[in-house]
């Protein structure tokens, strides 16, 4: 070879390099994009309350082991705050057409200003390709308003020996129609009840002022029979009686 072709075979390479490196990337996994279509999810978060939702790709048999997730994000707010997340129904992953299969749904509480006083309850919104049950065939064109309530519910924190409560939010899902779901708007609002409950049955006796505990017959969670009430202590206080401590 001589000096010429050498020289003439390098710039032609260097010219060529750019396409060639494009056309490798273009195919490569680790380049993924989201799709044009998207649907919206929005609603109300109480005060105090996050949520946090991961959107699940998941691909066609050919794409067998293929998947993405993409997370959206409302942070707390100490005054009752919406959200609104764009979430596409489908990602580009290589030569792969990966569609949203879920999202998943993490809604977070916090009942306190120290660390360990929040918490979250999980919900899920399926999206359905092919009808599975008879309910999947009646799933309407237009996502219908979906009402979540959540519900405090309190026990005596043996780490902390305090009060620490659980979420409890029922209703937090439903079955989409993946076929009409791109530019639709799905709402889905929370709300939280005034009314909290103890987290195991039986622990705490209602009374017209509030919940007074109980100690448990041996052996057992429950309440004695006649009940025999406690005191418990609650921001280093000792009271007799919750939410009031004392009656």
């Amino acid at each position: 070879m001589t000096a010429h072709t050498f020289f003439h075979s390098r710039f032609l390479l260097a010219r060529a390099w750019p396409a060639l490196l494009g056309l490798l990337l273009s195919g490569c996994s680790t380049l993924g994009s989201v799709g044009a279509d998207t649907f919206t999810l929005q609603g109300e978060l109480p005060a105090d309350f996050a949520l946090k939702a991961q959107a699940h790709y998941g691909g066609s048999e050919s794409c067998s082991g293929r998947g993405h997730v993409k997370t959206f994000k409302e942070d707390y707010e100490k005054v009752l705050h919406g959200y609104k997340f764009e979430i596409p129904v489908s990602y580009q992953d290589g030569l792969c057409d990966l569609q949203l299969v879920r999202v998943k749904l993490f809604i977070q509480a916090r009942y306190g200003e120290k660390d360990w006083q929040q918490t979250y309850d999980n919900g899920e919104l399926l999206v359905v390709a092919k009808p599975t049950t008879e309910d999947d065939n009646n799933l309407p064109g237009r996502p219908e308003p979906i009402r979540s309530e959540c519900s405090w519910l309190f026990q005596e924190s043996r780490l902390n020996l305090e009060i620490s409560k659980i979420l409890s939010c029922k209703g937090a899902g439903a079955r989409l129609n993946r076929k009409q779901l791109s530019q639709q708007t799905v709402m889905l609002t929370f709300t939280v009840s005034p009314r909290e409950k103890p987290y195991r049955d039986n622990t705490w006796i209602e009374f017209p002022e509030g919940w007074r505990p109980c100690l448990p017959k041996e052996g057992w969670q429950q309440c004695q029979d006649p009940p025999v009430f406690k005191t418990y202590r609650n921001n280093n206080k000792e009271c007799t009686i919750y939410p009031n401590c004392t009656e």
